[in-house]
């Protein structure tokens, strides 16, 4: 069979597999979506607070994996604030710093959405199975809120102890002490240790607080866990609990609601310090608003496990930082089929096959105003310094590096103007249209030097269209998402590439070409 043969029958064996394996995956995700006592939700921060100077910072903290709960999305937005780290850290907890690079108000959108499992079938990772030093000692401090070395905690532990018989749990007595004999106080209750211990009543912190000096002053390591009760709610209260060491592991204890050593599986840690979930500093007139809202069962809250076979092609069980860049590369042979389409079928000639996709999917990753922008800029900016280094007779590599330090210089003085004018979200906005830019100048030079500038602007024309045209195909979001979540279905795209290969015949702009070769323009034979 040659070649031409088997071209029709490969492309139907990548559409039949393609098919079946996209049958397959969605069949498993079905099963895998949503078990019976699981659920779906939306956590959303939304931060606003005031400035007066540039470099203040905002801390948030973000829900992370455990045994009952996994993180499939997020999407921070921060208009005006500079990303410094994310945090992992003693507290055993996911967050951001930002930092602010105007003075005025300033305001930051977080969403996360969360599996919730009563099973506990996730892969924990907030799990520790032996305790530092260093984490020990933090544990074990004593601070202005939590006075482990008072009077007032000692004489409260001894008299637990007394009231212990020797075979009893210490812990639990501790625990049924500050549940139970501790009352809920009201909004001015005391919120400290010593102040709750004294009045027996106290602010479901205050109450936590007096439980972790207790535990501390008995020389056992514990701490505060600031987070959620996922219940539909708006606004969603912030609760704190406590863990404590138990030797092995971090065991929980709530003295508010009386739950000891297990949770229910809707409680969602966030920070692990006691501390606000968003704090700023050098700022003022913060304002915080959580709500958790109920999600349908939707795309990525399935998980086969995560050392099977099957989840070596699950993108979804990745960290979450490296979806969008997943994301991305999976766009990029749906440029290709568009690009190959029109330099095949319609006969438009662009710089190479991969440039039209990248400028597209260098517009999807930033904004593309400030990419035309910068594109028109620096391309007439390089239009004129040729004019001038065309009249130095120059070598052509030397006179293309010149052209090209000069494009980086205009670059780099576009984002500053875009910066300054408070055009665009930040300066690593643009980077990717940069790098992209820079390699299509080059291209353009390098073609006019060999074939004609005339030529190259051609080239150039339809590099502009064949993008422009990715770039409608590639802003679909859900384009990016559906083929996160079914990689193989690029065998249909393979499919459509083998057979288009194999096309030759006419191209459109052949046929304007050509017209005049046409029937209707055949001179007519003169009558004998």
């Amino acid at each position: 069979m040659n070649a031409r043969r088997a071209t029709p029958w490969v492309a139907c064996l990548l559409v039949l597999l393609g098919i079946v394996l996209v049958g397959l995956r969605a069949y498993t995700r079905r099963e895998l979506q949503l078990a019976s006592g699981e659920s779906l939700w939306r956590l959303t921060y939304t931060v606003k607070f005031q400035t007066e100077t540039a470099g203040a910072r905002l801390s948030a903290a973000f829900p992370f994996d455990t045994a009952h709960c996994r993180v499939f999305r997020q999407n921070v937005l921060h208009p005006e604030l500079q990303p410094e780290r994310l945090r992992s850290s003693l507290m055993a907890s996911r967050g951001i710093d930002l930092l602010t690079l105007y003075p005025g108000e300033q305001n930051m959108t977080a969403k996360f959405d969360i599996h919730l499992s009563r099973r506990g079938r996730f892969r924990a990772h907030d799990q520790e199975s032996s305790l530092s030093a260093q984490a020990r000692a933090e544990w074990l401090r004593s601070d202005k809120l939590v006075q482990v070395d008072s009077v007032v905690v000692a004489e409260t532990l001894q008299n637990i102890r007394r009231e212990t018989p020797p075979s009893g749990d210490l812990m639990q007595r501790m625990f049924e002490y500050c549940h139970n004999q501790i009352a809920a106080g009201e909004e001015e209750a005391p919120t400290d240790a010593v102040g709750t211990l004294q009045k027996k009543a106290g602010a479901p912190i205050g109450r936590a607080r007096a439980l972790v000096a207790l535990c501390r002053a008995n020389k056992t390591p514990a701490r505060l866990v600031t987070g959620f009760v996922m219940e539909e709610n708006d606004p969603l209260e912030p609760r704190t609990w406590v863990e404590v060491w138990s030797g092995k592991r971090w065991e929980p204890f709530d003295p508010e609601n009386g739950f000891a050593r297990e949770l229910p599986y809707n409680y969602l840690a966030v920070r692990r310090d006691g501390g606000d979930i968003v704090r700023v500093a050098r700022g003022s007139g913060l304002e915080t608003h959580f709500a958790a809202l109920r999600l349908p069962p939707g795309p990525g809250a399935g998980r086969s496990k995560h050392h099977s076979l099957v989840a070596l092609a699950d993108l979804t069980r990745l960290p979450l930082e490296m979806h969008e860049v997943l994301s991305l590369i999976l766009l990029l042979p749906i440029g290709g089929l568009v690009t190959a389409f029109f330099r095949t079928i319609i006969g438009i000639r662009t710089f190479g096959t991969f440039t039209p996709t990248l400028i597209a999917l260098s517009f999807v990753f930033a904004d593309w105003r400030t990419g035309v922008f910068v594109f028109v800029l620096v391309l007439l900016a390089g239009l004129v310094s040729r004019t001038f280094l065309d009249r130095l007779k120059l070598l052509m590599v030397p006179r293309l590096s010149t052209v090209l330090t000069l494009v980086v210089l205009c670059i780099i003085f576009c984002v500053s103007l875009l910066d300054m004018l408070r055009l665009t979200p930040g300066a690593q906005a643009v980077l990717l249209p940069m790098v992209i830019l820079t390699m299509t100048i080059e291209r353009f030079y390098l073609t006019s030097e060999e074939d004609g500038t005339g030529f190259a602007f051609q080239l150039l024309a339809g590099t502009v269209v064949v993008a422009f045209c990715c770039y409608l195909v590639l802003r679909w979001a859900a384009v990016g998402r559906f083929l996160f979540m079914f990689p193989e279905a690029h065998l249909f795209t393979i499919a459509v590439l083998i057979l288009m290969g194999r096309y030759t015949g006419y191209r459109l702009t052949e046929l304007l070409r050509f017209r005049d070769f046409g029937p209707a323009h055949k001179p007519t034979e003169p009558r004998p």
